[in-house]
């Protein structure tokens, strides 16, 4: 059966509305600011024209930080199953090669080409700013997914970020009870917005602990391979590591690989974040203590919905207009080997 978002279910007045239709997603919903609206409720009139998702012609864009990614894969997944039923609408995928650079210039491109909205997973919160601000100054709606831009825009739909650094935290707590425990981070690229978070959240909750310590903490680049690289010089600097985290599954599976070739895999508890196919089998295997999973495809389908959304609510909603961009966060489940089980194979990615 079509999904359809139409016109009229998608006519709004102000951030209420809108409020209302992600709570139909069941997602969560927020801003920055909880207390400050995302947006002005008085005449806050766009000179675009609003467009029947389902009849007019559209064009999206879906920009990630690298093409090959499992979590950007499963997004882009999750974008098509649910455009898949409308004809009249033209999704194209292009590579950012990691690069903020790749992804600005693209991003100019496609304001050059008045796409009707822009699905964007921003390299550099910071540095994608200015080319996001443009894209909505020009009445087309950004929706980012996970990593931010540091400027107001239609949505961001993510992962928790600080809650699951907080998550993990309390579980590595619970597994090393009163002992004294070393632990070392796996950190994201320096100026990543979901990896700032994530390690904020982490850190407080190991702050609540006086019995655990974060000894040292590298960039990992979101890759296995460099995450292997730094858990490698993790080993050779501390002979007692009782607890790694990585701030993403993929760099999680690179600490473990090293681990193990060291043998010291069952000295420490290793824990991820996202929860992507991989490393649930590597749950499964006890080659990895836990991760927070997230459903990446329903992650991409909101974000698809949400540009349908906005693209029908032209002229009525100008998020051009917003001061505080909304916050759709997805459900997180903590997965360890005992809960594993419970994702079922329609829902890894």
């Amino acid at each position: 059966m079509k999904k359809y978002i139409t016109k009229k279910s998608i006519t709004i007045i102000g951030i209420i509305t809108l409020a209302a239709f992600l709570v139909l997603t069941g997602c969560s919903v927020s801003t920055q600011n909880p207390s400050s609206p995302p947006a002005s409720t008085e005449n806050s009139q766009s000179t675009v024209t609003a467009k029947n998702p389902y009849e007019d012609p559209i064009k999206i864009g879906f920009v990630p930080n690298v093409i090959g990614d499992s979590v950007a894969a499963a997004w882009g997944e999750g974008v098509k199953r649910e455009l898949m039923y409308y004809s009249n609408i033209s999704l194209q995928v292009f590579d950012g090669k990691a690069s903020a650079e790749t992804q600005s210039q693209i991003m100019k491109d496609l304001i050059n080409q008045k796409y009707d909205c822009i699905i964007l997973q921003a390299n550099d919160s910071a540095a994608l700013a200015a080319t996001v601000k443009e894209a909505e100054a020009a009445g087309i709606p950004v929706v980012t997914l996970n990593l931010d831009a540091d400027t107001p825009h239609a949505a961001l739909v993510a992962m928790v970020d600080y809650e699951a650094g907080n998550l993990v935290a309390e579980q590595i707590a619970k597994s090393l009870g009163d002992k004294e425990g070393n632990i070392v981070v796996i950190q994201a690229p320096p100026g990543a917005s979901r990896g700032i978070n994530v390690e904020k959240g982490f850190s407080d909750g190991v702050a609540k602990h006086p019995n655990l310590k974060i000894v040292d903490a590298q960039n990992g680049e979101w890759l296995t391979e460099k995450g292997n690289e730094v858990m490698r010089d993790f080993l050779t600097k501390y002979p007692k590591i009782d607890a790694v985290f990585a701030i993403n599954d993929a760099m999680a599976e690179g600490a473990s690989q090293a681990a193990e070739a060291a043998g010291r895999l069952q000295d420490m508890v290793i824990w991820g974040a996202d929860g992507e196919k991989k490393a649930l089998e590597y749950i499964e295997q006890g080659k990895l203590t836990g991760t927070i999973y997230t459903n990446c495809y329903d992650q991409g389908a909101t974000a698809a919905r949400l540009a349908l959304y906005f693209i029908g609510s032209a002229g009525q909603v100008d998020s051009s207009k917003f001061t505080k961009t909304p916050i759709i966060k997805m459900a997180p489940i903590v997965v360890t080997k005992d809960t594993v089980g419970s994702i079922s194979a329609d829902m890894r990615w």
